[in-house]
Protein backbone atom coordinates (compact mmCIF):
# COMPACT_ATOMS: atom_id res chain seq x y z
CA UNK A 1 0.00 0.00 0.00
CA UNK A 2 0.82 3.48 -0.74
CA UNK A 3 2.44 5.60 2.51
CA UNK A 4 2.55 9.85 2.72
CA UNK A 5 6.08 10.65 2.74
CA UNK A 6 5.85 14.67 2.92
CA UNK A 7 2.91 17.35 1.88
CA UNK A 8 4.96 20.69 1.94
CA UNK A 9 2.26 23.49 0.67
CA UNK A 10 -1.26 22.96 0.19
CA UNK A 11 -3.58 23.16 -2.97
CA UNK A 12 -1.84 23.29 -5.95
CA UNK A 13 1.90 22.01 -5.12
CA UNK A 14 3.77 19.76 -7.29
CA UNK A 15 2.70 16.05 -6.91
CA UNK A 16 5.97 13.55 -6.67
CA UNK A 17 5.64 9.99 -6.97
CA UNK A 18 8.25 7.84 -5.39
CA UNK A 19 9.13 4.38 -7.27
CA UNK A 20 12.10 4.00 -5.24
CA UNK A 21 13.28 2.88 -1.50
CA UNK A 22 13.36 4.68 1.70
CA UNK A 23 16.68 5.98 1.45
CA UNK A 24 16.54 7.09 -2.02
CA UNK A 25 13.21 9.00 -0.92
CA UNK A 26 14.43 10.42 2.15
CA UNK A 27 17.63 12.06 0.58
CA UNK A 28 16.18 13.65 -2.63
CA UNK A 29 13.40 14.97 -0.28
CA UNK A 30 15.75 16.47 2.17
CA UNK A 31 17.14 18.44 -0.44
CA UNK A 32 13.92 19.36 -2.14
CA UNK A 33 12.43 20.66 1.44
CA UNK A 34 15.63 22.33 1.64
CA UNK A 35 15.25 24.49 -0.95
CA UNK A 36 11.66 25.11 -0.20
CA UNK A 37 9.87 23.51 -3.10
CA UNK A 38 6.32 23.33 -2.37
CA UNK A 39 5.69 19.37 -3.10
CA UNK A 40 3.40 16.73 -2.39
CA UNK A 41 5.26 13.28 -1.82
CA UNK A 42 4.16 9.85 -1.61
CA UNK A 43 6.13 6.96 -2.25
CA UNK A 44 4.94 3.34 -3.37
CA UNK A 45 7.35 -0.21 -3.01
CA UNK A 46 5.14 -2.75 -5.02
CA UNK A 47 3.77 -2.82 -8.11
CA UNK A 48 0.06 -3.40 -6.74
CA UNK A 49 0.67 -0.10 -4.88
CA UNK A 50 1.93 1.67 -8.02
CA UNK A 51 -0.96 0.76 -9.84
CA UNK A 52 -3.65 1.97 -7.50
CA UNK A 53 -1.39 5.73 -6.51
CA UNK A 54 -1.65 5.98 -10.93
CA UNK A 55 -5.21 6.04 -10.45
CA UNK A 56 -4.34 9.73 -8.99
CA UNK A 57 -3.19 12.39 -10.84
CA UNK A 58 1.20 13.28 -10.75
CA UNK A 59 3.58 15.32 -11.94
CA UNK A 60 6.36 13.57 -11.98
CA UNK A 61 7.72 9.93 -11.33
CA UNK A 62 10.76 9.02 -9.62
CA UNK A 63 12.24 5.71 -10.09
CA UNK A 64 14.81 4.42 -8.01
CA UNK A 65 17.07 1.28 -7.42
CA UNK A 66 16.67 -0.25 -3.82
CA UNK A 67 13.47 -1.97 -4.50
CA UNK A 68 13.65 -5.46 -5.42
CA UNK A 69 11.47 -6.70 -8.81
CA UNK A 70 10.46 -3.04 -8.86
CA UNK A 71 13.37 -1.02 -11.07
CA UNK A 72 12.35 1.35 -13.58
CA UNK A 73 12.79 -1.69 -16.50
CA UNK A 74 9.58 -3.15 -14.21
CA UNK A 75 8.19 0.06 -13.43
CA UNK A 76 8.18 1.51 -16.99
CA UNK A 77 5.25 -0.80 -18.58
CA UNK A 78 3.22 0.54 -15.21
CA UNK A 79 3.90 3.78 -15.85
CA UNK A 80 3.42 3.97 -20.28
CA UNK A 81 -0.15 2.12 -19.37
CA UNK A 82 -1.36 3.67 -16.37
CA UNK A 83 -0.26 6.76 -17.10
CA UNK A 84 1.19 7.63 -20.54
CA UNK A 85 1.85 11.17 -20.00
CA UNK A 86 3.55 11.42 -16.87
CA UNK A 87 7.25 11.87 -16.77
CA UNK A 88 9.68 9.86 -14.83
CA UNK A 89 13.12 10.06 -14.02
CA UNK A 90 15.66 7.48 -13.10
CA UNK A 91 18.00 7.16 -9.90
CA UNK A 92 21.23 4.89 -9.82
CA UNK A 93 23.61 4.65 -7.07
CA UNK A 94 26.52 4.64 -9.98
CA UNK A 95 26.60 5.38 -13.42
CA UNK A 96 26.35 2.58 -15.85
CA UNK A 97 26.51 3.60 -19.94
CA UNK A 98 24.65 -0.02 -20.58
CA UNK A 99 21.55 1.13 -17.69
CA UNK A 100 21.87 4.33 -19.11
CA UNK A 101 20.52 3.05 -22.90
CA UNK A 102 17.90 1.28 -21.15
CA UNK A 103 16.30 3.95 -19.32
CA UNK A 104 16.55 6.00 -22.29
CA UNK A 105 15.18 3.10 -24.00
CA UNK A 106 11.91 2.55 -22.11
CA UNK A 107 11.25 6.52 -21.86
CA UNK A 108 13.09 8.13 -19.02
CA UNK A 109 13.47 11.80 -19.01
CA UNK A 110 16.57 11.45 -16.98
CA UNK A 111 19.10 9.06 -15.41
CA UNK A 112 20.22 11.06 -12.41
CA UNK A 113 23.24 9.68 -10.50
CA UNK A 114 22.47 9.86 -6.83
CA UNK A 115 26.32 10.33 -6.04
CA UNK A 116 25.74 13.81 -7.26
CA UNK A 117 22.70 14.60 -4.97
CA UNK A 118 22.88 18.43 -5.31
CA UNK A 119 22.59 17.65 -9.39
CA UNK A 120 19.87 15.11 -8.53
CA UNK A 121 17.41 17.45 -6.88
CA UNK A 122 18.24 20.26 -9.64
CA UNK A 123 16.67 18.03 -11.86
CA UNK A 124 14.14 17.39 -10.36
CA UNK A 125 13.03 20.64 -9.94
CA UNK A 126 13.69 21.51 -13.25
CA UNK A 127 11.41 18.31 -14.29
CA UNK A 128 8.62 19.50 -11.78
CA UNK A 129 8.41 22.77 -12.68
CA UNK A 130 8.26 22.02 -16.13
CA UNK A 131 5.39 19.44 -15.27
CA UNK A 132 3.56 22.04 -13.42
CA UNK A 133 3.80 24.78 -15.87
CA UNK A 134 1.94 22.23 -18.21
CA UNK A 135 -0.43 21.20 -16.35
CA UNK A 136 -1.35 24.78 -15.55
CA UNK A 137 -1.43 25.47 -19.34
CA UNK A 138 -4.13 22.46 -19.50
CA UNK A 139 -5.97 23.51 -16.83
CA UNK A 140 -6.43 27.44 -18.52
CA UNK A 141 -6.95 25.85 -21.64
CA UNK A 142 -9.93 23.26 -20.07
CA UNK A 143 -11.48 26.65 -18.17
CA UNK A 144 -11.26 28.77 -21.37
CA UNK A 145 -13.06 26.07 -23.01
CA UNK A 146 -15.67 25.31 -20.61
CA UNK A 147 -16.45 29.43 -20.15
CA UNK A 148 -16.54 29.56 -24.58
CA UNK A 149 -19.20 26.70 -24.01
CA UNK A 150 -21.16 28.35 -21.24
CA UNK A 151 -21.09 31.78 -23.43
CA UNK A 152 -21.87 30.38 -26.55
CA UNK A 153 -25.13 28.49 -24.73
CA UNK A 154 -25.96 31.56 -23.07
CA UNK A 155 -25.87 33.78 -25.95
CA UNK A 156 -27.99 31.04 -27.61
CA UNK A 157 -30.29 31.27 -25.10
CA UNK A 158 -30.46 35.25 -25.14
CA UNK A 159 -30.45 35.28 -28.78
CA UNK A 160 -33.75 33.28 -29.31
CA UNK A 161 -36.29 35.41 -26.82
CA UNK A 162 -34.87 38.50 -28.55
CA UNK A 163 -35.81 37.16 -32.03
CA UNK A 164 -38.84 36.51 -30.74
CA UNK A 165 -39.10 40.07 -29.63
CA UNK A 166 -38.48 41.85 -32.58
CA UNK A 167 -40.55 39.38 -34.52
CA UNK A 168 -43.09 40.14 -32.45
CA UNK A 169 -42.65 44.11 -33.14
CA UNK A 170 -42.67 44.18 -36.73
CA UNK A 171 -45.83 41.98 -36.25
CA UNK A 172 -47.94 44.30 -34.19
CA UNK A 173 -46.44 47.15 -36.18
CA UNK A 174 -47.52 45.53 -39.39
CA UNK A 175 -51.29 44.48 -38.01
CA UNK A 176 -51.84 46.74 -34.90
CA UNK A 177 -49.70 49.86 -36.47
CA UNK A 178 -52.61 51.94 -38.30
CA UNK A 179 -54.75 51.53 -34.58
CA UNK A 180 -51.29 52.46 -32.60
CA UNK A 181 -51.28 56.16 -31.61
CA UNK A 182 -47.93 58.22 -32.96
CA UNK A 183 -46.24 57.91 -29.50
CA UNK A 184 -47.23 54.17 -29.63
CA UNK A 185 -45.65 53.15 -32.99
CA UNK A 186 -42.55 55.07 -31.69
CA UNK A 187 -42.49 53.46 -28.49
CA UNK A 188 -42.70 49.73 -30.32
CA UNK A 189 -40.26 50.94 -33.15
CA UNK A 190 -37.69 52.10 -29.76
CA UNK A 191 -38.24 48.54 -28.23
CA UNK A 192 -37.37 46.87 -31.68
CA UNK A 193 -34.70 49.06 -32.18
CA UNK A 194 -33.10 48.38 -28.73
CA UNK A 195 -34.10 44.89 -29.49
CA UNK A 196 -31.44 44.48 -32.56
CA UNK A 197 -28.77 46.44 -30.96
CA UNK A 198 -28.37 44.37 -27.78
CA UNK A 199 -28.23 41.32 -30.52
CA UNK A 200 -26.17 42.68 -32.66
CA UNK A 201 -23.64 42.75 -29.37
CA UNK A 202 -24.59 39.19 -28.34
CA UNK A 203 -23.83 38.41 -31.94
CA UNK A 204 -20.22 40.37 -31.91
CA UNK A 205 -19.44 38.13 -28.90
CA UNK A 206 -20.34 34.87 -30.03
CA UNK A 207 -18.36 35.40 -33.26
CA UNK A 208 -15.32 36.74 -30.76
CA UNK A 209 -15.52 33.44 -28.76
CA UNK A 210 -14.86 31.50 -31.90
CA UNK A 211 -12.28 33.05 -33.27
CA UNK A 212 -10.13 32.97 -29.46
CA UNK A 213 -11.66 29.13 -29.87
CA UNK A 214 -10.38 28.54 -33.38
CA UNK A 215 -13.67 27.82 -34.68
CA UNK A 216 -14.69 30.39 -36.80
CA UNK A 217 -15.82 29.85 -40.75
CA UNK A 218 -13.12 29.45 -42.91
CA UNK A 219 -12.33 32.32 -45.14
CA UNK A 220 -14.21 32.15 -48.45
CA UNK A 221 -13.31 34.22 -50.98
CA UNK A 222 -15.81 35.69 -53.58
CA UNK A 223 -15.91 38.51 -55.85
CA UNK A 224 -17.65 41.11 -53.97
CA UNK A 225 -19.27 44.46 -55.36
CA UNK A 226 -17.62 46.44 -52.83
CA UNK A 227 -19.77 49.53 -53.78
CA UNK A 228 -22.96 47.58 -52.71
CA UNK A 229 -21.50 46.44 -49.63
CA UNK A 230 -20.77 50.20 -48.50
CA UNK A 231 -23.45 51.73 -49.64
CA UNK A 232 -25.45 48.99 -48.01
CA UNK A 233 -23.09 49.05 -44.93
CA UNK A 234 -23.35 52.89 -44.84
CA UNK A 235 -27.33 53.03 -45.37
CA UNK A 236 -27.42 50.58 -42.06
CA UNK A 237 -25.83 53.13 -39.94
CA UNK A 238 -27.95 55.64 -41.11
CA UNK A 239 -30.50 53.57 -40.00
CA UNK A 240 -29.66 52.79 -36.60
CA UNK A 241 -28.59 56.50 -35.39
CA UNK A 242 -31.93 57.88 -37.52
CA UNK A 243 -32.71 59.77 -34.37
CA UNK A 244 -29.61 61.15 -33.69
CA UNK A 245 -29.02 62.61 -37.39
CA UNK A 246 -32.24 64.20 -37.25
CA UNK A 247 -31.52 67.88 -36.48
CA UNK A 248 -27.79 67.79 -36.05
CA UNK A 249 -25.06 68.48 -38.71
CA UNK A 250 -23.61 64.91 -38.92
CA UNK A 251 -23.06 63.64 -42.16
CA UNK A 252 -22.61 60.21 -43.41
CA UNK A 253 -19.78 60.17 -46.66
CA UNK A 254 -18.61 57.35 -48.92
CA UNK A 255 -15.81 57.82 -50.79
CA UNK A 256 -15.06 55.23 -53.69
CA UNK A 257 -11.67 54.55 -55.73
CA UNK A 258 -12.98 52.56 -59.50
CA UNK A 259 -9.75 50.10 -58.34
CA UNK A 260 -12.05 48.52 -55.38
CA UNK A 261 -15.47 48.64 -56.84
CA UNK A 262 -14.87 44.99 -57.21
CA UNK A 263 -13.01 42.82 -54.76
CA UNK A 264 -11.90 39.24 -53.76
CA UNK A 265 -12.89 38.55 -50.15
CA UNK A 266 -15.06 36.53 -47.83
CA UNK A 267 -18.16 39.20 -48.13
CA UNK A 268 -19.33 38.52 -44.81
CA UNK A 269 -16.85 39.35 -42.68
CA UNK A 270 -16.05 42.64 -44.65
CA UNK A 271 -19.55 43.90 -44.01
CA UNK A 272 -18.78 43.07 -40.23
CA UNK A 273 -15.59 44.89 -39.96
CA UNK A 274 -16.48 47.85 -41.78
CA UNK A 275 -19.82 48.00 -39.73
CA UNK A 276 -18.49 47.89 -36.47
CA UNK A 277 -16.13 50.53 -37.63
CA UNK A 278 -18.84 52.92 -38.80
CA UNK A 279 -20.99 51.99 -35.77
CA UNK A 280 -18.15 53.37 -33.67
CA UNK A 281 -17.57 56.74 -34.87
CA UNK A 282 -21.39 57.28 -35.36
CA UNK A 283 -21.38 56.39 -31.47
CA UNK A 284 -18.75 59.02 -30.78
CA UNK A 285 -19.55 61.85 -33.43
CA UNK A 286 -22.62 64.58 -32.72
CA UNK A 287 -21.92 66.81 -35.22
CA UNK A 288 -19.53 67.10 -38.41
CA UNK A 289 -19.06 63.85 -40.37
CA UNK A 290 -18.41 60.45 -40.60
CA UNK A 291 -16.51 59.03 -44.16
CA UNK A 292 -16.12 55.92 -45.37
CA UNK A 293 -13.07 55.90 -48.44
CA UNK A 294 -11.61 52.72 -50.28
CA UNK A 295 -8.70 52.79 -52.85
CA UNK A 296 -5.80 50.77 -53.90
CA UNK A 297 -2.46 51.16 -52.59
CA UNK A 298 0.85 48.91 -53.41
CA UNK A 299 -1.64 45.87 -54.37
CA UNK A 300 -3.37 46.46 -51.23
CA UNK A 301 -7.34 47.48 -50.79
CA UNK A 302 -7.11 50.56 -47.91
CA UNK A 303 -10.62 51.54 -46.50
CA UNK A 304 -10.11 54.24 -44.24
CA UNK A 305 -13.63 55.39 -41.84
CA UNK A 306 -12.79 58.79 -40.19
CA UNK A 307 -15.41 60.83 -38.37
CA UNK A 308 -14.92 64.57 -36.58
CA UNK A 309 -16.00 63.17 -33.13
CA UNK A 310 -14.26 63.37 -29.56
CA UNK A 311 -10.87 61.71 -30.41
CA UNK A 312 -8.94 60.06 -27.59
CA UNK A 313 -6.07 60.83 -25.50
CA UNK A 314 -2.87 58.85 -27.49
CA UNK A 315 -2.24 56.79 -24.44
CA UNK A 316 -5.08 55.32 -24.78
CA UNK A 317 -5.26 54.49 -28.19
CA UNK A 318 -2.85 51.24 -27.43
CA UNK A 319 -5.76 50.32 -25.72
CA UNK A 320 -8.47 50.39 -28.09
CA UNK A 321 -8.17 46.66 -29.55
CA UNK A 322 -7.85 45.14 -26.12
CA UNK A 323 -10.90 42.97 -24.89
CA UNK A 324 -13.27 44.09 -22.86
CA UNK A 325 -11.97 47.75 -22.12
CA UNK A 326 -14.05 50.71 -22.40
CA UNK A 327 -11.31 54.07 -23.54
CA UNK A 328 -13.17 57.26 -23.97
CA UNK A 329 -15.75 58.62 -21.48
CA UNK A 330 -18.05 59.16 -24.76
CA UNK A 331 -18.19 55.76 -25.99
CA UNK A 332 -18.77 55.04 -22.23
CA UNK A 333 -21.64 57.37 -22.19
CA UNK A 334 -23.16 56.34 -25.39
CA UNK A 335 -23.19 52.56 -23.30
CA UNK A 336 -20.76 51.59 -25.84
CA UNK A 337 -17.98 48.59 -25.26
CA UNK A 338 -15.50 48.81 -27.73
CA UNK A 339 -16.43 45.20 -28.66
CA UNK A 340 -17.28 45.76 -32.48
CA UNK A 341 -13.44 47.55 -32.52
CA UNK A 342 -11.82 44.15 -31.07
CA UNK A 343 -14.20 42.04 -33.21
CA UNK A 344 -13.61 44.18 -36.30
CA UNK A 345 -9.22 43.94 -35.34
CA UNK A 346 -9.98 40.05 -35.39
CA UNK A 347 -11.95 39.73 -38.60
CA UNK A 348 -9.01 41.80 -40.36
CA UNK A 349 -6.56 39.51 -38.97
CA UNK A 350 -8.31 36.19 -40.43
CA UNK A 351 -9.10 38.21 -43.89
CA UNK A 352 -5.45 38.64 -43.79
CA UNK A 353 -4.67 41.94 -43.09
CA UNK A 354 -4.31 44.73 -40.44
CA UNK A 355 -6.50 47.47 -38.73
CA UNK A 356 -4.59 50.45 -37.56
CA UNK A 357 -6.28 53.52 -35.67
CA UNK A 358 -4.84 57.28 -35.47
CA UNK A 359 -6.73 60.07 -32.83
CA UNK A 360 -6.73 63.18 -31.65
CA UNK A 361 -8.60 64.27 -28.75
CA UNK A 362 -11.22 66.64 -29.78
CA UNK A 363 -10.89 65.99 -33.47
CA UNK A 364 -11.53 62.84 -34.17
CA UNK A 365 -10.40 59.14 -35.19
CA UNK A 366 -9.49 57.32 -38.23
CA UNK A 367 -9.10 53.84 -38.64
CA UNK A 368 -7.29 52.19 -41.37
CA UNK A 369 -7.95 48.85 -42.72
CA UNK A 370 -4.87 47.03 -45.01
CA UNK A 371 -6.60 43.79 -47.03
CA UNK A 372 -5.35 41.97 -49.66
CA UNK A 373 -8.13 41.89 -51.92
CA UNK A 374 -8.08 43.68 -54.97
CA UNK A 375 -9.21 42.35 -58.71
CA UNK A 376 -6.26 41.85 -61.03
CA UNK A 377 -8.19 40.60 -63.82
CA UNK A 378 -9.00 44.48 -65.25
CA UNK A 379 -11.74 43.02 -67.34
CA UNK A 380 -13.66 41.20 -64.10
CA UNK A 381 -13.58 44.64 -62.21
Amino acid sequence: MTSPVTSVGEGESARLLFVAGESETRQVLERLRASGLDVTAERVSTAEALTEALARPWDLAVCGAELPGLGFREAAPLLREKSPALAFLVLTPRWDEEELAAAQAVGSHGYLDMGRLAQVALEVRRELRRAVECRDCRKAAERRQRRNEFLSDLNHDIRSPLNSIIGYCDLLLLEEGKNLTQPGQRDLGMVKKNAQSLLALINDVLTLIRLEAGRMEKVEPELVNFRELAEDCTATVRDMVREKLEGKALELNLHLAEQVCVLRTDELKLRQVLLNLLSHSASCTDAGKISLTARAEGGQALFTVEDTGGGMPEEQVRFLFEDFRRVDAKARKAGGTALGLVLANELTRVLGGSLSVQSTLGQGTTFLVRLPCLVEDAALA
